[in-house]
């Protein structure tokens, strides 16, 4: 696990170092780079594979060809053995090692063949070009930068943000998408030029061609016959089976490994079949809160924790958690993503617990998103009934959500209801908006750019379509970006057993009737959990590592929000009317609590603000 940053097309040694010395975090154990006369590529590294031998940038046997990577190849071990008997000679036990000489092998097509999480960069000094890769789904951030005759690239957007010739400046769309998304999607970033390479893309770069980005790998959500063959015993079974290789994959390491262990099924049953094939005791890690900050939940998470580390008899750490705390953390959160976000920060506090123990933790992330929890996913078969059948859907024992936000939303096309679930509406922002930043958003819908997400589908039922449409963009762009960033931040890699590539293609390809039933998430799942877990934490309702920020905005950081908010403040950004800014707050803190999000959005953006591009900026 690493931080990366380089330049292809030039020799830039200096302003490499300075972007690397911005993400010591991402790898305090050693810095490295390498240059030539048309490249230079550097690593921060944080040891876990080949502890002692493993510095990166790896080339191969004649110098004529460079890698970098920021992550792990799980199946390198089966991989080096075949380069081996080609003839490729090895130095060292890193499972980057392998990657210049699959690039001789495959040449572009090599990111094809590996399982893993990763953000690759691969100079060939001969041919005089340069390669970036990035995982199948998305786990680990790559950003590029083009200059006249040269490529920049690094982990993180404050890197890029060190090149000379690169100007700041903010793009009003960016931004106007996060206010409905509550995150930056990609490939654009909030500052202008800067980008993110996608899941399962390479970008190819010489001097001559400029750059080309294509896709190596997509995932089809259409449903395997197969599965109506099987009862679901052996479905639950073959789940269970192929996380457990997931999870075995993900055991590699040179260095002790522990696992986030929320109370809910996802964690719960990673931790469990990692136990079973773990040779020694697991270290886990549950976050709680103070009594002041609590719901009955997070109460009822910290007593299923429990119950499953003493089933498995883990060594169990709580990390507890305040709304004092989170104010004076907010900030410095925000930093590790480098554009606006008020999605999930939670992992943040819980990950600094886990990194003072270990380097590596396994996590849950990914099965809501394979299996169906969130709102969105439960309203898909019902909305599809209710469009169908009229409001007898709604009468149904087993619904549980709000019947009057499915009479408020409901449309026969997926794409356009789920729009309806934003944080901010199209209208709302353009009301929200000045003059000038409403010239500058121009013509910019998120409505529109939401429904890309869908177009082209591949799944045959309602919470597949919708599973499939986030899993391409919002999945990458804010769940997996927060798992990266706040990991990181305290030098910590979180592997996740869900992602997979096999269990991902597995899980797509299940019928969304295994997945939710009459209301009850991931149904499958739980069963195929049944042997490992308590029945009543399986059946228990999801919470998950959320924060009680509605409860903490209304309370203790009714300061932090009124100093953030304050209408000198946001006249200075420039971005929204403070007059309309200072009206939402007073309905929020008038009783009004589903502003939540919108509140702390607005929050989230005016902080970015001061710290990347006010008077006292931080980078």
């Amino acid at each position: 696990m690493c931080g990366i940053a380089g330049v292809f097309g030039r020799s830039d040694p200096s302003t490499v170092e300075v972007m690397l010395h911005r993400i010591t975090y991402r790898g305090p154990d050693d810095e490295f780079l390498v240059s030539g006369p048309r490249f230079t590529l550097g690593a921060r590294r944080l040891s876990i594979i080949d502890v002692e031998g493993g510095r990166q940038p790896l080339s191969n046997e004649t110098g004529s060809v460079w890698a970098a990577q920021n992550g792990e190849l799980y199946n390198f071990p089966e991989l080096r053995p075949a380069l081996e008997a080609k003839g490729h000679h090895f130095r060292t036990r890193s499972d980057t090692e392998i990657i210049p000489h699959l690039y001789e092998d495959w040449g572009a097509e090599f990111p094809s063949r590996l399982l893993g999480m990763f953000a690759i960069a691969v100079w060939d000094d001969e041919r005089g070009c340069g390669l970036l890769a990035r995982d199948h789904t998305g786990k680990k951030p790559l950003y590029y930068l083009e200059r006249p005759g040269a490529l920049y690239f690094a982990s993180e957007i404050k890197c890029l943000l060190a090149v000379r010739d690169y100007e700041r400046r903010l793009n009003p769309a960016a931004v106007h998408h996060f206010l409905s998304y509550k995150h930056v999607p990609g490939p654009d970033t909030v500052f202008d030029g800067i980008k993110s390479l996608g899941p399962a893309q390479t970008l190819t770069w010489s001097a001559r061609e400029g750059s080309r980005v294509s896709t190596y790998w997509s995932l089809s959500w259409a449903p395997d016959p197969a599965w109506n063959r099987m009862d679901e015993v052996e479905v639950a079974e073959r789940v269970a089976a192929a996380l457990k290789e997931g999870v075995r994959r993900r055991l590699l390491s040179d260095v002790p490994i522990g696992f986030y262990l929320s109370g809910g099924v996802d964690s719960s049953l990673s931790t469990a079949l990692a136990a079973t094939l773990s040779p020694g005791r697991i270290k886990t890690f549950t976050l709680t809160y103070d009594a002041a900050s609590t719901t009955p939940g997070k109460d009822e998470d910290q007593r299923w924790a429990r119950a499953v580390a003493q089933q498995y008899g883990t060594e169990h750490h709580e990390e507890r958690l305040s709304a004092g705390s989170f104010a004076d953390e907010f900030p410095r959160i925000l930093r590790h993503f480098d554009q606006p976000f008020s999605g999930v920060v939670s992992p943040y506090f819980l990950s600094r617990l886990i990194g003072r123990h270990v380097r590596v933790a396994l996590s849950g992330d990914g099965a809501d998103e394979l299996f169906g929890s969130y709102l969105s996913h439960r309203l898909a078969p019902v909305i599809a009934d209710y469009v169908a059948r009229g409001p007898a859907v709604l009468e149904q024992p087993w619904f549980k959500d709000n019947p009057r936000l499915v009479e408020a939303i409901a449309d026969a096309d997926p794409a356009r209801w789920r729009a309806r679930l934003a944080v901010f509406s199209e209208a709302e922002k353009r009301e929200l908006y000045t003059p000038a930043f409403a010239a500058a958003v121009g013509a910019a819908s998120s409505d529109t750019h939401l429904a890309g997400y869908f177009a082209q589908g591949t799944a045959g039922d309602p919470v597949n379509r919708i599973l499939e449409a986030e899993f391409r963009g919002i999945f990458p762009d804010q769940v997996l970006a927060f798992v990266d960033r706040l990991s990181m931040a305290h030098s910590l890699e979180t592997r996740t057993a869900y992602l997979d590539r096999e269990f991902v293609e597995l899980a797509a390809s299940l019928p969304g009737r295994l997945k939710i039933r009459d209301g009850e998430n991931k149904y499958i799942l739980k069963r195929a959990a049944a042997p490992y877990l308590p029945a009543p934490l399986i059946d228990r309702p999801k919470e998950g590592f959320v924060m009680p920020v509605n409860q903490w905005l209304m309370s203790g950081l009714g300061e932090f929000t009124a100093r953030v908010l304050h209408p000198e403040r946001v006249l200075a950004a420039g971005m929204v009317r403070p007059d309309t800014a200072t009206a939402l707050v007073a309905r929020f803190r008038g009783g009004d609590t589903t502003l939540a999000n919108r509140v702390l959005s607005l929050i989230a953006l005016h902080v970015w603000w001061e710290d990347y591009l006010g008077e006292h900026r931080v980078y």
